[in-house]
């Protein structure tokens, strides 16, 4: 068998780091090892972050290589064979465990929440484009260094964060191998986008750089496409390869026990632009008209139901007085995330309201997909919403209008009362899905690669 190629991942976000971030990458270092090549992934070492999903590790197969480069050039790195899920899930377990309770207590606690609003907007002016910037730096040395000692045919960077296209552009500028720019999201086109004047000057110039420069543009919708071909006519390959959905992760799922209750889930971050609040506010409202039994009801939410040194939606959870209704679950592993949305009756998609936010398909959309639950979508028109209608997953309301809600809501309610599934005889997979299947995504990936060399 001859000598498989080999190519440069670039992704900070890489397991043991968890959440919907690292999906694509992880699945590609999975699948693209079938189509003959081999996988370097470059990502940060000893990452301090909210979702760390160990587990994730053992997907790696045998010959994946991970590099892990320091961030602000701190310590010397490592590099972990892929195969070896034990090792690094007892070393990076042992560096998740350093912690020290009781340090954010009394006034250093109270000093940080008052602080924290003028930091932010401070550190937003001085890391550009991302906070991973500080990473950049021993990235780009540990990247040269794997290229010239592992022989790399092909760089492909992922993002966000955006700094992986920086780190590739430099890799791409220093040894001339091809390079895929890969974009999970748009960068200045992105609904969140920084409102500082020079900031975004920078990361204009800086995107154009990446645009111009890179040998294959990919990114993840044809909305996004169109608008990237736009803004930059200068892009030599520009190609879509979906997000989607591992088959394999939904083999042998054991549903959550609901305890016969009628259980709406959603899993992921909610943010100023996307929560649960009127989706609440339905509830109870469809409680105190009587159209609801309570004592039927749970909605559970795993992930970050409030961003760090926020409590809207907790709030909202205590003064509409449903405690006994509503379930925060935090971080959940993604197998345990698996099972609680098998579990479930409905499947909640709560999607971004800020303009420009239907061109995006949320990554928790094909897991739904995947797991076949009827879906009960809060989304603007546009992409999200065409695939749910296409594919007969389930109903799409208006996320500004709580009539719409209640009423989707109530007859999703209505059905599970009668004994009545959702959507058997409205669900058509006539259409191929295989577009969003991670290993046919893979397959594509190493296509676009192989024309490169």
């Amino acid at each position: 068998m001859s000598n498989p190629r080999k190519v440069l991942m670039i992704s900070y976000l890489f397991p043991p780091i968890g959440g919907g971030g690292v999906q694509r990458a992880l699945k590609m270092a999975k699948y693209l090892p079938q189509y003959g090549w081999q996988v370097h992934v470059l990502t940060v070492d000893s990452p301090a972050h909210v979702s760390l999903d160990h587990s994730l590790l053992q997907q790696l197969p045998e010959g994946t290589m991970v590099h892990r480069a320091s961030e602000r050039g701190v310590g010397k790195g490592s590099n972990i064979p892929g195969g070896k899920a034990d090792f690094v899930s007892s070393q990076d377990r042992q560096l998740s465990s350093n912690k020290h309770p009781g340090s954010n207590k009394g006034w250093k606690k109270e000093f940080i929440r008052i602080a924290k609003p003028y930091l932010k907007k401070a550190k937003e002016g001085l890391l550009i484009p991302d906070d991973q910037i500080l990473w950049y730096s021993d990235a780009v040395k540990k990247g040269l260094d794997v290229i010239y000692s592992h022989d790399i045919d092909v760089i492909f960077s992922t993002s966000g964060p955006y700094t992986n296209h920086l780190v590739g552009l430099a890799l791409k500028n220093k040894t001339g191998k091809p390079w895929i720019a890969d974009f999970r999201d748009p960068w200045t086109q992105n609904m969140h986008q920084s409102d500082i004047p020079w900031k975004k000057w920078i990361e204009e110039t800086m995107e154009r750089r990446v645009m111009n420069t890179s040998d294959v543009v990919l990114t993840v919708t044809p909305s996004f496409a169109r608008n990237f071909k736009k803004k930059h006519p200068g892009i030599k390959n520009l190609q879509v390869i979906y997000n989607g959905f591992d088959p394999e992760d939904y083999d042998k799922i054991t549903p959550i026990d609901t305890r016969g209750l009628f259980t709406a889930s959603y899993a992921g971050i909610f943010y100023k632009e996307r929560n649960p609040r009127l989706f609440l506010e339905a509830v109870y409202e469809l409680i105190q008209e009587g159209l609801v039994d309570r004592k039927h009801l749970s909605c559970k939410f795993a992930g970050v139901f409030d961003y760090p040194g926020y409590s809207e939606n907790y709030d909202c959870v205590k003064q509409l007085g449903l405690e006994d209704v509503v379930e925060v679950l935090g971080h959940l592993p993604h197998h345990e995330v698996l099972s609680l949305l098998k579990g479930s009756n409905l499947l909640l998609l709560i999607g971004d309201t800020a303009p420009g936010s239907g061109d995006y398909i949320p990554g928790k959309l094909f897991e739904y997909m995947a797991i076949g639950n009827p879906i009960l979508a809060l989304t603007v028109p546009g992409e999200s919403e065409r695939i749910i209608r296409e594919y007969g997953l389930g109903e799409v309301v208006n996320p500004f209008s709580q009539k719409e809600i209640k009423q989707a809501y109530l007859r999703m309610y209505q059905l599970w009362v009668n004994g009545n599934g959702y959507g058997e005889t409205e669900r058509s997979f006539k259409k191929d899905i295989n577009i969003y299947n991670r290993k046919y995504q893979a397959e594509q990936l190493a296509e676009v690669m192989e024309t490169l060399i």
